[in-house]
Formats: C-alpha cells, sequence, structure tokens
C-alpha cells in the first residue's frame, strides 16, 4: 500500500498476507486522508518477507535478508540478515555461501528441472501400485 513510494528488488519472495506501506494511512473520522508523513519503504534484492508479516513505513530491508513470519518491521534491517518478531529483532546474520537466490536458482532451469526430478524419484522412490492398494484395503484407523 503506497501512498507515496515503495521501492521492491529483483528476486524478493512475499509470503501470503505479507503487507507493506509507507503511510500511517486514514484519520479517523476522514478515511480518505492520508495520515502522517509518508515515507518511502525500500526492500533491497533478494528479500524474502514471510507470510503476515508488515514492514512499516520508512523502513529499509538490507539485501539477502529474511522476516520472519508474522512479524511487525520498524526499523531498518542489514543485508544478509533474518529479523523476526513484534517489533522485529535481529535473530542472526546469514553467511553469502548459507543461499541461493532467486535469481541465480532460476538460472539454469534444464538443472533445475533434472534436480526436481531426482528429489521426486528420491521421495518416491518406494511408492508402488502394490503399497497403494495396501494402504486403501489395510488403512489405519486411528486417524
Amino acid at each position: 500500500m503506497a501512498a507515496d513510494k515503495i521501492s521492491i528488488g529483483d528476486s524478493c519472495m512475499f509470503g501470503h498476507g505479507s503487507c507493506i506501506t509507507d503511510a500511517d494511512w486514514h484519520g479517523i473520522y476522514d478515511r480518505t486522508k492520508v495520515v502522517g508523513d509518508p515515507r518511502p519503504v525500500v526492500l533491497e534484492e533478494n528479500v524474502w518477507v514471510g507470510e503476515d508479516a508488515m514492514i512499516c513505513k520508512g523502513v529499509r530491508i538490507g539485501a539477502n535478508s529474511i522476516i520472519g513470519a508474522r512479524s511487525v518491521v520498524t526499523k531498518d534491517v542489514p543485508n544478509n540478515t533474518i529479523y523476526a518478531g513484534n517489533p522485529a529483532t535481529f535473530i542472526r546474520n546469514l553467511d553469502e555461501g548459507e543461499f541461493i537466490s532467486r535469481k541465480n536458482f532460476f538460472q539454469d532451469p534444464v538443472k533445475l528441472a533434472r534436480d526436481f526430478d531426482l528429489l521426486d524419484r528420491y521421495t518416491l522412490g518406494n511408492n508402488s501400485i502394490w503399497g497403494w492398494i495396501k494402504s486403501k484395503i489395510w488403512r489405519d484407523k486411528s486417524h
């Protein structure tokens, strides 16, 4: 929700219900009037904002940082860090070798498809038609 300006860098990810706002929005009586002074919000590249997190006005989130689910961010977040909570506080630093950016992740789509295929084969490797039939006939009724 931008009254003035929100900048979002490349390769950012947003969880369901996450909110970014650069203003305090409306007054109590006149809900069409922006209250206070809007201040720009900046998310640098490769930021991950968790589900239902709120990024408040005037905040800058540094590159490669993660905001935990349901966090409320009221102050700047440095590069390569994890912040979470209400209000969001420092959790830990991230080493650059610890993660792959979305840009790099999708850089080689053929390799990515092969990797997903290998993962499926590994995960589903013990599945069989006989196993499926057994699961339908001799189900665990305790659940």
